[in-house]
């Protein structure tokens, strides 16, 4: 099902041109970038202080440094469909916020905030992340022991913008690609199960049959 669903989607995108549609704009100028804060770290803080190892992980509000609440983060206070992008070192990545806890980014992160209606958050998201886009902010990276990625590099990057709908497209596609690689690393990994489990119990007839 997923498959047939891929395909049909994908059938849909090339149905229609993109080729008039889209538009080609710096990030800059639909979104607010911010760099991350640095604050020492409090155990009985209540905010999440969001570095890059933490949206590595599957519990991220659990993994974060807690810090104390100060009226000057109140602009980087973190808001649904906000985008975190990793600044720092060689984990390139960009991930939407959808924590239901008040968090900051870090100085390892920085903050992309749209204003703008052209471009959904889910699209800008899936964007950053191909790798065509990462290989080119790789290129004006800055430093060898951890590299940065500065902050007027990501301003002036092109971001393509196709029509709306063909945005819709490309996020749907990307998601089910996403769930096709879940089932299938499923299935593998319950064929070895399976194969290992049937490997031992012929060792173990053969010892007892002897």
């Amino acid at each position: 099902m997923a498959v047939s669903i891929k395909y049909n989607t994908f059938a849909a995108m090339n149905g229609k041109s993109i080729h008039n549609t889209k538009v080609k704009i710096r990030l800059g100028e639909i979104a607010q970038i911010l760099s991350g804060v640095y604050i020492v770290g409090n155990p009985a803080g209540e905010i999440a202080c969001l570095q890059v190892k933490d949206l590595l992980m599957s519990s991220p509000e659990t993994t974060a440094t807690r810090i104390e609440y100060t009226p000057k983060l109140d602009n980087y206070i973190l808001r649904k469909k906000d985008l975190l992008f990793a600044g720092k070192g060689t984990t390139y990545l960009c991930k939407e916020f959808d924590l239901d806890i008040p968090a900051v980014p870090s100085t390892t992160l920085y903050l992309i905030r749209l204003h703008s209606n052209k471009v959904s958050t889910d699209y800008l998201c899936w964007y950053l992340n191909h790798p065509s886009v990462v290989a080119a902010i790789k290129t004006a990276q800055a430093g060898t022991g951890t590299p940065l990625i500065h902050k007027p590099t990501l301003e002036n990057l092109e971001i393509i913008i196709p029509d709306q709908e063909t945005q819709r497209l490309i996020v749907e596609l990307s998601t089910l690609q996403k769930r096709e690689k879940e089932i299938l690393g499923a299935i593998a990994e319950k064929r070895m199960q399976v194969t290992n489990q049937i490997l031992i119990n012929e060792l173990k007839n053969n010892i007892y049959g002897d």
